[in-house]
């Protein structure tokens, strides 16, 4: 009965509010005045051609959307700690780390599901806190209190552009040589797209929304394009193309592995090796 509360006071009507729901504007109009007989006071100002909330009845439909809304959560947390039981969910603000990941993660726990996906970064700090991910990725440490976080790996972007190219001779470059440039850009690159976006305002970027689209561009074409150090180890630029360092602090990142403190003792195992291989880097 509470959502048709909340409905009715959405819509304002009981016709509109019962098509909302998929029921009867009878069956809604009883419900109301059950409601109404269960909390002892009247909700509705009633005429002949129309009923509307009173001021008590706003009230109660403004409790009822947030016992609903405390309802909903409850129950997505709870399904969410019962998921992470049996499988493990990563959220990424980048994919290099996310993949380099990956297989870390199968050595330690290869018996459990293990999923991933790029999220922005408020939404992975969320996402740890409500069970949503159980490891997150992050450029920056977080500040909670509730999450534990520790160094994972550092990236450093690149551009890739053709031997003819006007900066191909080019020791490394600063965002001002980006001024009229177009670039080909892979939409799914996380942080990465922000940083373009918002330090090189004078190019034009050419999103490419699959990574087959992206290499055949690169592959036929003279756009420059994007790559990473990290990146630049499995996949290795053209030889036709030059790689050249990006010399702006911005194009430097450092990632960070995050989890919730109370899920600390279950991982510790697998922060203990990263923390190896990192010193080993």
């Amino acid at each position: 009965m509470l959502e048709q509360l909340c409905a009715f006071a959405e819509h304002g009507t009981l016709s509109k509010a019962a098509q909302a729901l998929h029921i009867s504007q009878p069956a809604l109009s009883r419900s109301m005045k059950k409601i109404e007989e269960e909390l002892g006071v009247s909700l509705f100002d009633r005429d002949k051609a129309k009923i509307a909330l009173n001021e008590t009845g706003e009230l109660a439909a403004k409790l009822a959307a947030e016992l609903l809304s405390l309802n909903s959560g409850m129950v997505r947390r709870i399904k969410a700690f019962d998921q992470s039981r049996h499988s493990i969910t990563v959220g990424s603000c980048a994919p290099y780390p996310m993949s380099a990941l990956m297989p870390l993660l199968q050595e330690h726990f290869g018996d459990m599901l293990i999923t991933s996906g790029l999220a922005e970064l408020n939404d992975i700090e969320a996402g740890l806190l409500d069970s949503t991910y159980q490891i997150g990725i992050l450029n920056k440490p977080t500040e909670s209190e509730e999450l534990f976080c520790q160094r994972f790996i550092s990236e450093h972007l690149y551009i890739s552009v053709p031997k003819t190219h006007r900066l191909a001779k080019r020791d490394y470059i600063t965002f001002n040589d980006f001024e009229g440039e177009s670039f080909l850009l892979f939409e799914h690159v996380g942080c990465w797209k922000e940083l373009c976006h918002d330090k090189m305002k004078g190019a034009n970027f050419l999103i490419q929304n699959t990574m087959d689209s992206l290499a055949e561009l690169v592959r036929g074409t003279d756009f420059p394009c994007f790559t990473t150090d990290k990146f630049m180890l499995s996949s290795p630029v053209s030889d036709n193309r030059i790689a050249i360092p990006i010399e702006e602090p911005e194009a430097y990142e450092t990632f960070y592995i995050a989890c919730l403190n109370a899920e600390k003792k279950k991982y510790a195992s697998f922060f203990s090796s990263i923390r190896s291989r990192t010193l080993q880097d």
